[in-house]
């Protein structure tokens, strides 16, 4: 609305279109404290900068207050907002990805179990970690490591999957 003029319309029309620019603002009011968690987790750089004060401000709050400054460039409003939607997309099509992969879960479930003594002894109350690193923390991860390829061989694991398996275990 911000180079558009309203004139020669029914004041019907200038009304309804008053309306409809208020009923996206609100949309946009209330989608941006999503959008502003999303960009913080995805780490998409969001700021402002004025260049007279050269003060930071959270680009998004610019979307719905006044720029009359023009901090940001009405492409640059758009292309933030897109940017954003982008790194969710990505993020749910590698979680898709994750969902469906048979090799991801059944590595997520041996590092589970591979955890299992580890965190029984963290609900006794003892400290852990510094067993989980030592010597016999590792012996114990080995000797759990090697019961489960016993298993999964016995299963029908082939070689190439229980290569997969055993790198994404190396990845977790």
């Amino acid at each position: 609305m911000k180079n558009t003029e309203m004139c020669g319309g029914t004041v019907s029309e200038i009304n309804a279109e008053i309306a409809r620019v208020r009923g996206l603002r609100e949309k946009l009011a209330r989608g941006l404290p999503r959008a502003k968690r999303l960009a913080s987790i995805f780490q998409i750089p969001v700021v402002a900068f004025d260049p007279v004060s050269k003060a930071q401000c959270h680009a998004f709050s610019t979307l719905i207050n006044e720029d009359s400054a023009g901090l940001i460039e009405d492409d640059q409003k758009l292309d933030l907002l897109n940017e954003t939607i982008g790194a969710c997309l990505e993020v749910e099509r590698s979680q898709f990805l994750k969902l469906v992969n048979p090799f991801y879960w059944v590595s997520l479930s041996i590092s589970k179990i591979l955890r299992l003594p580890f965190w029984v002894l963290e609900t006794a109350g003892f400290k852990s970690e510094s067993f989980e690193k030592s010597l016999a923390g590792s012996v114990v991860r080995l000797v759990e490591l090697l019961l489960l390829l016993v298993f999964l061989i016995y299963v029908g694991f082939s070689g190439p999957e229980l290569k997969e398996v055993i790198k994404e275990l190396v990845d977790v």
